[in-house]
């Protein structure tokens, strides 16, 4: 068991960094406009019009990376299942400021569940 959650965990963290880092896409997930507090601060513009490129801004892409080290953490320290909920609840909420994120951690997020639940 242990071995799977390792697999998992690298599996998802090679998804996560190709995602938020290399994927350039012209598809547009976000609906709503930005806040002109947003449009101000280079570290949360990103792409919203129909142009290809990374839809993630760089806020996103740098805390991607607090995620990805949790999930490789877990592998050497034990973090709870309540622990690995309230993760999970937390990116949900910061990845709200982007749907175009929400959209590319909905996997993440199905698979956590699955193995939270089964496990």
């Amino acid at each position: 068991m242990k071995n799977e959650l390792l697999i998992i965990s690298i599996i998802e963290s090679i998804y996560l960094i190709y995602m938020f880092h290399f994927l350039k896409t012209s598809i547009n997930f976000n609906v709503l406009p930005e806040l002109s507090l947003v449009k101000d601060n280079d570290y949360f513009k990103h792409l919203s019009d129909d142009t290809c490129g990374l839809r993630i801004c760089k806020f996103g892409r740098i805390v991607i990376f607090l995620l990805i080290a949790v999930l490789l953490i877990r592998n050497v320290y034990q973090i709870t299942k309540f622990q690995m909920n309230v993760i999970l609840v937390i990116s949900f909420i910061l990845s709200l400021m982007n749907l175009n994120a929400v959209v590319f951690l909905i996997p993440f997020w199905l698979i956590e569940i699955f193995y939270l639940r089964n496990y």
